[in-house]
C-alpha cells in the first residue's frame, strides 16, 4: 500500500485533475490511498471570506463566494464528461456551498470569529477538492470512494494547529481504509482536516495535507508516502536564484529539516515527522513532469553519499548585538538575553555568544524594542539593517572537518556580517546584506555543486 498526496497546484484545474487520475491509474497495482489539498489559492480565499464575515462586509463576502463556487464548478465541468455524474457532483457542490454560507452567516451575525468556526470554514477547501477528485477518478473508470477525514483522523483540540493522535487515528483509519483498499477501491480524503474525539472539526495548519499523508502512511504501514507537487523534487538551490540548480536524488530527513528551516519551500519536515519516526520513505515527485525522478527522503544515506546536499537562503532577518554593561564574564548574561527576546516573541535563528556580548539573528519584523526594554540597565542592544541568511546544508559538515573548513572559507570570502555553525552541525550559515544574496548563492553553488566538484 502507498499513500499519494497531491498539493494544491496539482489539482488546480480540470486538466491537472485529469492528470492526477492518470497518475493514480499508473499506480493502481501498489494499492494507493489518495490525499488531496484544496485547489491552489482556495484556502487564501476562504480566509479572506472569514475576515469579511467577521467585519460584517456582505458586499465583500459575496464576490469571494462567487469566485470560489465558479472555480470548483469549472473544474467539475471540465474534468467530467458524463452528464449524470457531472450533475450529481454539482448538486454535492451546491450543498457544500450552502453549508459554507450558513457558517459564514453565523460569523457575520455574531461579529465574532472563533478558532473553532475558522476550522469549520477552512475545511471546505479540502472537502470540495476531495469530492471532485473522487468523481474525476470514477469518470476514468477508477473505483474511487470519498472518505471524510473527520471520521478517521483524530486530533487534539488546538484549532488551527491540531496535532493528530496516531493511536486513535489508527483505530479508526486502519480497518476502514484497509478494507476499502483490499476490495480494490481507492479511498480519497481531503488533507489538512481532522476532528477531535468529540467530533469538532480541526485543521492541522499550513502544510497539513502533508501531515495527513504522513499520519495515514504510518497507521496503514505504507510502503511509501508520495508527495506530488509542481516541482521536480528537492533542489540543490532555489532555481529562481540559481538556474544551474539540480534535483537531488536522495536526501536525509535531517538534511531536509535543515533546508526547510533555512528557506527551502518544497515541504516542511515537521509535516512528515510521523513518517520519520516509523522510517517510512517519503518521495517528492512532480505531477507536471512525470519523467522527473523526484527526490527520496530517507532516514540515512550510504557511506558514499555526497557530503553536501544544498544551499538555501532566507530573507527578512536582521542581526542584533546585545552587549553586557558589566564588561566582564557573566555566566547568567546569555540566559537573561535569550529570555528577553523570548518574552518579546522572538526565537533567534542563530546565536553567537562571547563573554560580554551575544549576537542574534531574528526576524526583521520582531519587536526588538520590547527586548531592549527587558534588558534596560543590563545591556546595550544594537539592531542592524534588514539582511538575509545563506546556508549550506549537508551531513558531511558534521562528520568531516575538511569539508567544514572549505565551506567556512568559502562563506568567509563573501565578507558576511556573521558566520555560524547550526546546532545540528549539518549546516553553516552566513548573514549577508540582502542585495548580495544572489551573488553569494551563485558563487557557493558553483563552487560546491557544479562541475562535478567535490568539496
Amino acid at each position: 500500500m502507498i499513500v499519494m498526496k497531491f498539493g494544491g497546484t496539482s489539482v488546480a484545474d480540470a486538466r491537472r485533475m485529469l492528470q492526477v487520475a492518470e497518475i493514480v491509474r499508473a499506480h493502481r497495482q501498489r494499492r494507493p490511498v489518495l490525499v488531496v489539498s484544496a485547489l491552489a489559492g482556495v484556502t487564501d480565499l476562504l480566509e479572506r471570506a472569514l475576515q469579511a464575515a467577521r467585519r460584517g462586509e456582505v458586499e465583500g463576502l459575496e464576490p469571494l463566494l462567487a469566485d470560489l463556487a465558479r472555480r470548483h464548478r469549472w473544474v467539475a465541468t471540465g474534468a467530467i464528461e458524463q452528464g449524470a455524474a457531472r450533475h450529481d457532483l454539482n448538486l454535492a457542490i451546491d450543498a457544500l456551498f450552502e453549508d459554507l454560507r450558513q457558517l459564514l452567516r453565523s460569523v457575520r451575525v455574531l461579529g465574532e470569529l472563533t478558532p473553532r468556526a475558522a476550522d469549520a470554514v477552512l475545511s471546505f477547501g479540502e472537502t470540495l477538492s476531495a469530492r471532485i477528485a473522487t468523481a474525476v477518478l470514477a469518470g476514468r473508470s477508477i473505483d474511487a470512494v470519498w472518505v471524510d477525514p473527520r471520521e478517521v483522523i483524530v486530533t487534539d483540540d488546538r484549532h488551527g494547529r491540531a496535532i493528530p493522535d496516531l493511536d486513535r487515528t489508527g483505530e479508526r483509519a486502519e480497518p476502514r481504509l484497509r478494507a476499502l483498499v483490499e476490495s480494490g477501491r481507492v479511498p480519497v480524503l481531503g488533507g489538512f482536516v481532522g476532528s477531535t474525539a468529540a467530533g469538532e472539526t480541526t485543521t492541522l495548519g499550513r502544510g497539513g495535507s502533508d501531515t495527513s499523508a504522513a499520519v495515514l502512511g504510518c497507521v496503514l504501514g505504507a510502503e511509501e508516502i508520495q508527495i506530488w507537487t509542481d516541482v521536480p523534487g528537492m533542489m540543490s538551490a532555489d532555481p529562481k536564484t540559481v538556474p544551474a540548480a539540480r534535483t537531488l536524488e536522495r536526501i536525509t530527513f535531517a538534511e531536509a529539516a535543515e533546508l526547510a528551516f533555512y528557506g527551502a519551500r518544497v515541504l516542511h519536515p515537521a509535516t512528515i515527522a510521523p513518517a520519520v519516526a516509523r522510517r517510512i520513505p517519503v518521495r517528492v515527485l512532480s505531477s507536471l513532469d512525470l519523467e522527473a525522478p523526484g527526490t527520496s527522503i530517507v532516514g540515512s544515506t550510504n557511506a558514499g553519499a555526497a557530503p553536501l546536499a544544498a544551499v538555501a537562503w532566507r530573507g527578512g532577518v536582521r542581526r542584533v548585538r546585545v552587549t553586557s554593561r558589566r564588561l566582564h564574564m557573566d555566566p547568567g548574561f546569555l540566559p537573561r538575553a535569550l529570555a528577553a527576546f523570548d518574552a518579546a516573541g522572538m526565537v533567534p535563528d542563530l546565536v553567537v555568544s562571547s563573554e560580554v556580548a551575544v549576537t542574534l539573528v531574528v526576524r526583521e519584523d520582531g519587536d526588538v524594542e520590547r527586548a531592549r526594554h527587558g534588558l534596560e540597565g543590563l545591556a546595550d542592544v544594537e539592531a542592524g539593517e534588514p539582511c538575509a541568511m545563506l546556508t549550506v546544508v549537508g551531513n558531511g559538515l558534521a562528520r568531516d572537518a575538511a569539508v567544514r573548513g572549505r565551506v567556512l572559507a568559502a562563506l568567509a570570502a563573501l565578507e558576511p556580517e556573521l558566520v555560524a555553525l547550526g546546532g545540528s552541525a549539518r549546516s553553516v550559515s552566513a548573514v549577508l546584506p540582502a542585495d548580495r544574496i544572489e551573488d553569494g548563492m551563485l558563487r557557493i553553488h558553483r563552487q560546491f555543486f557544479e562541475e562535478e566538484r567535490a568539496p
